[in-house]
């Protein structure tokens, strides 16, 4: 039996060059990353208080909604997390509870009700390759749409990639001379032989949307049950993202490193 997980932004041609760069060692020997999933759709404080903030029918907060892509994301490109330590917030304490029906996007109207999970997450990460990470993620960040995004530095060079932006990468390595200090940044954009866009577009620069993502994860399903043979993010890739997410409930619960 096969099936698969919506861990989406690891789909994106952009993004699959990234993970061959790095396995590649063209940025060098992994040191840092930073992974950011910033959003705003829970900044109103007037929001209703929908199933999202209540424990009995989301559990988490940002970390079940969030947090889960961008720990597939980094593992994805760099490595597995082995240890971590995290702090996370509720900034938004109570809300009006919702209508029936009503979803956190409408105002709330009835009476004042408890949050009950975070809006805010950051964390420090020690990788399976020996490399560090930061995690930062929030559902409440002022001016913030779909910020998810990925750095990475390597002893020879570096990375970027903005979902805003989601079919470029920014890389950089050592100029031809060898220097380290003021090496630029190149955009390179995502082409038909990076990751499966050659199937959506004909060439460099005609950019897919998240729409299409969600074709490629249907169509890697479909291929994973015609051969038995598991292609893209599976159910093993979620049990290790809910394992980092609990992880971190352990870290913050108990102010604590937190060894997976």
């Amino acid at each position: 039996m096969q099936a698969a997980a919506g861990f989406n932004y690891r789909n994106v041609p952009a993004v699959e060059l990234a993970k061959e760069l790095v396995a590649s060692g063209r940025i060098g020997r992994v040191e840092h990353s930073t992974v950011r999933f910033l959003a705003d759709y829970s900044a109103d404080p007037d929001a209703a208080l929908s199933w999202r903030f209540r424990t009995a029918t989301s559990g988490t907060g940002v970390l079940g909604d969030l947090v889960s892509h961008a720990a597939d994301l980094l593992r994805h490109v760099v490595a597995d997390v082995e240890e971590l330590v995290v702090d996370r917030a509720t900034f938004i304490a109570q809300r009006r509870e919702a209508a029936a029906g009503a979803m956190h996007y409408e105002k709330g109207a009835g009476a004042l009700g408890d949050v009950e999970n975070e809006d805010y997450v950051s964390a420090l990460l020690r990788l399976a390759d020996g490399s560090r990470a930061v995690l930062e993620s929030s559902r409440v960040a002022v001016g913030e749409q779909n910020r998810y995004g990925l750095e990475v530095h390597g002893t020879e060079g570096s990375l970027s990639w903005d979902f805003r932006r989601m079919n470029e990468l920014q890389v950089s390595t050592r100029g031809a001379d060898g220097a380290y200090l003021n090496a630029f940044s190149t955009t390179r954009y995502a082409t038909p032989g990076d990751g499966e866009l050659g199937v959506f577009q004909p060439g460099a620069n005609n950019p897919m949307g998240f729409d299409d993502l969600k074709v490629v994860e249907a169509r890697r399903l479909v291929e994973s049950i015609a051969t038995g043979k598991p292609v893209g993010a599976t159910v093993h890739d979620a049990l290790s993202a809910a394992r980092v997410v609990d992880a971190m409930i352990t870290s913050s619960d108990e102010k604590k490193w937190v060894r997976l």
